[in-house]
């Protein structure tokens, strides 16, 4: 067992299959071992974790209630993560953060995720401490996405931090897609421009 794996391996409940979500964050992972992996370190972090084990339940379960996260794998039978959180950003605009997380590393993977949209990109096998500092920033832009309406300035921060935090980890092209959101609530903000410019656009 891996050093990764021994660390995080704990009597954790196991992941429950996605009914009602209760602000979770959903898992769409088809393989078993990955999927109680990244629960087991979810959960550690105090977590409620459900789990989907496609892109077509995940559609389906999101429609009772929406988790304050989608952690999506990409390469899954019926609907890949791709199209998947394609479908999700469309139907849940500004609502939903999507985390792609996949053995996928190369840069027209990178690029697919920021033509869908995803809010963050990951690479699998993932550190805990890794994946705890991008699941704290998604879950803060949620929550800022929630109360948009009464506080915009909350979700210019949050985008502002995330998009930091992935230019950070090489992920300028991923950084990229929260800049429509960020120019549309604070135009004249000089950060937002320095974003832009940052990134190229």
């Amino acid at each position: 067992m891996s050093d990764e794996r021994r660390e995080n391996h704990t009597d954790s409940p196991p992941i429950e299959r996605a009914g009602e979500l209760e602000r979770c964050i959903l898992v769409v992972e088809d393989d078993d071992d990955t999927a109680t992996l990244i629960g087991r370190m979810l959960q550690s972090m105090g977590h409620t974790v459900k789990r989907a084990v496609n892109g077509q339940e995940a559609i389906l379960v999101t429609q009772n209630n929406l988790p304050m996260l989608v952690v999506m794998d990409v390469m899954m039978p019926h609907l890949d993560g791709f199209e998947t959180t394609r479908f999700l950003k469309v139907r849940y605009p500004g609502y939903l953060p999507v985390m792609i997380l996949t053995a996928l590393d190369d840069a027209e993977s990178v690029r697919r995720a920021q033509l869908v949209e995803a809010d963050h990109y990951l690479t699998k096998p993932v550190r805990r401490v890794t994946l705890a500092a991008a699941v704290e920033r998604l879950i803060a832009l949620s929550a800022a996405e929630e109360a948009a309406e009464r506080d915009p300035k909350g979700v210019v921060e949050a985008r502002l931090a995330l998009a930091d935090q992935l230019w950070d980890q090489g992920l300028g092209r991923v950084a990229t897609g929260h800049l429509a959101r960020l120019r549309a609530l604070a135009p004249d903000d000089p950060r937002v421009a320095a974003l832009g410019e940052r990134l190229g656009e």
